[in-house]
């Protein structure tokens, strides 16, 4: 459902407030995105009718009101890693606007239904008023390329909000049918009723709930509710469904040096397709049995030898699976048990493979695990060097953030802009196993930041950043990694903002190690963990699980289900964490 409350200023809100529950209640829509309410008016809602919600307000915090979503807490789990909000402006990570007299903002959920797993995205906005016709149509496709570049790449994707935009105006036009918008989208309410008048407010319809013009989108009813009068815009709802085929596409040859997502295959026996709560999200294939087998069309650059990641899941059994290419069996790859059928984990074989097309056939030898994907990667040098500097900027992937020109020795440009949940990737060839002094340049104005480090998605540690007094007043950090020989995906993912990042460095600190693994050593082994601990403001558990916080005198402080956790609200002290059966202690400074 999409929900204009409109704003409490002078419009009635004590006598009709009750009206907004009642909606809610009566609905009982899954997700409802909203426009205008500020904060007392969310935890009215919220009160009211047992709905959980996720945003800011467009002036920042809790100031000014807000594209909040409201959903199912029972039903669907947040999934809060892969949320936010982001202004519709040339500065998207602040609060700002392209024109007009107020900000403008876009909330978005990723929501994992709890009985299946499956999982999908909400985008939530308000855009500038009819007046502003540049602004609104700046939005739309500022709102279709976040859509194009995050969520639609994973999971169905739907579309909430007041546009201030009638069904002939020129952004509605484009959200259906621009020749530069990448995805197209479909008004749910026009799929039921193509044609006729319809009104959810000021006599027009300003109020849409959009789908991508996939045809695995389905929308089954919809309806404007005109009573009670709640606000001055009617609610609009629809019930709609997505059409996940397991039926893959006609498959394409796949590249080797890449990665190649399992369920990919040219060719299959015995096995079935499944959503994955892995990184990246999309499909892993799964019910894998003795004598099941995969096979993949594949284009090796070059005969070489590669090294072979392939990223599996196991509940209680460990599997076994040989590998064959063109019929001709090559090797046989054991795969010890990861304790969960979504609780993943990479395992590294090295692999001999001959230039041209080929098939890849994986066999299963002994079954119980699920697959979500391969890569098969050069063992030459192939990304940025470790030792050396790398600078910010010459990352392979980034989320969210901006580069602006730097005043630091060297000049160039340094990455700034950071928002809770920004991702910088790097392509890195380590030469040597062993420990490396860490360095990172970075400025911030008056607030300390926080990063957490992965190599090849596997945590490493948290660094806290200090404030330096301006945002080009640049100091070095410095930290300790280990790093393992090889090619490796080094990732900063930003758990606090407030600084900008100019370059990092890595130098050898005289001590090493001789591994086995392509995966870099955890600071913690035990699979069941979380991190940072100490902690301040948040703490990450290594999967999704049901959780609760005590005190250390043994009351319920927090729970939940989730996979971050907000624990900003607890005073300094020792705590006990309970989930998946384990009970750990955490301090919070």
């Amino acid at each position: 459902m999409s929900f204009n409350i409109q704003q409490p200023f002078g419009t009635n809100w004590d006598n009709r407030k009750s009206n907004v529950a009642s909606i809610f209640n009566v609905t009982q829509a899954d997700v409802i995105g909203t426009q205008e309410a500020v904060n007392y008016q969310r935890d009215y809602i919220a009160q009211q009718t047992g709905y959980a919600w996720y945003g800011i307000a467009r002036d920042g915090g809790d100031n000014g009101e807000g594209s909040w979503i409201f959903y199912k807490a029972d039903k669907y789990s947040l999934d809060s890693s892969n949320s936010g909000s982001f202004w519709m402006s040339t500065t998207p990570n602040v609060p700002s606007r392209f024109e007009g007299d107020y900000n403008r903002i876009c909330t978005y959920v990723h929501l994992i239904e709890k009985s299946s797993g499956k999982s999908f995205y909400i985008f939530n906005s308000h855009f500038p008023t009819p007046d502003l016709p540049n602004a609104r149509l700046k939005s739309a496709k500022l709102l279709t390329e976040k859509i194009a570049n995050r969520a639609i790449k994973s999971d169905p994707v739907y579309v909430t909000g007041d546009f201030n935009s009638t069904e002939g105006d020129a952004v509605t036009i484009w959200m259906k049918n621009g020749s530069d918008n990448a995805i197209k989208f479909r008004d749910t309410y026009r799929d039921v009723y193509p044609t006729g008048n319809v009104n959810t407010g000021f006599g027009t319809k300003f109020d849409y709930i959009y789908c991508p013009t996939d045809s695995k989108y389905n929308s089954l009813t919809s309806w404007v509710i005109s009573s009670p009068v709640a606000s001055d815009h009617y609610p609009i709802a629809a019930t709609v469904r997505y059409n996940n085929s397991t039926t893959p596409p006609i498959p394409a040859t796949q590249i080797i040096p890449g990665k190649i997502e399992a369920e990919n295959y040219s060719n299959s026996f015995g096995i079935q397709l499944e959503n994955t709560t892995d990184i990246g999200q999309g499909q892993n294939v799964g019910y894998l049995d003795l004598n099941d087998w995969l096979e993949y069309k594949v284009d090796v650059a070059s005969a070489s030898k590669y090294t072979f990641d392939l990223r599996y899941a196991s509940n209680s059994e460990s599997g076994k699976i040989n590998v064959l290419i063109d019929g001709v069996y090559y090797q046989s790859t054991d795969l010890p048990i990861t304790n969960g059928w979504q609780t993943w984990q990479t395992i590294t074989k090295n692999i001999d493979l001959p230039a041209g097309l080929h098939t890849i056939k994986i066999e299963v030898v002994k079954g119980g695990f699920n697959l979500n994907w391969f890569n098969f990667s050069s063992q030459t040098p192939s990304g940025l060097s470790i030792p050396g500097k790398i600078e910010a900027e010459n990352y392979s992937m980034t989320f969210g953030t901006q580069l602006e020109n730097t005043t630091d020795t060297g000049g160039g440009q340094n990455v700034g802009y950071f928002d809770v949940n920004d991702i910088l990737e790097y392509n890195v060839t380590v030469s040597n196993t062993g420990n490396y002094n860490f360095d990172i340049r970075i400025a911030s104005l008056e607030k300390s930041g926080r990063l957490n480090l992965l190599v090849d998605n596997n945590y490493q540690k948290s660094i806290d950043l200090p404030i330096t007094g301006g945002w080009q007043n640049w100091q070095t950090s410095s930290t300790t990694v280990n790093l393992t020989q090889g090619n490796h995906k080094l990732k900063f993912e930003i758990v606090k903002d407030g600084f900008n990042l100019n370059w990092f460095n890595f130098s050898n600190n005289g001590t090493s190690k001789t591994s086995s693994s392509k995966n870099i050593v955890m600071e913690e082994s035990d699979s069941n963990t979380f991190y940072p601990n100490p902690a301040k403001d948040f703490i990450y558990f290594n999967n999704e699980y049901d959780w609760i916080v005590y005190s250390n005198a043994g009351s319920k402080v927090l729970s939940g289900r989730s996979q971050l956790v907000n624990v900003s609200s607890l005073n300094s002290g020792i705590y006990i964490v309970e989930f998946n059966g384990k009970r750990k202690k955490l301090l919070i400074n």
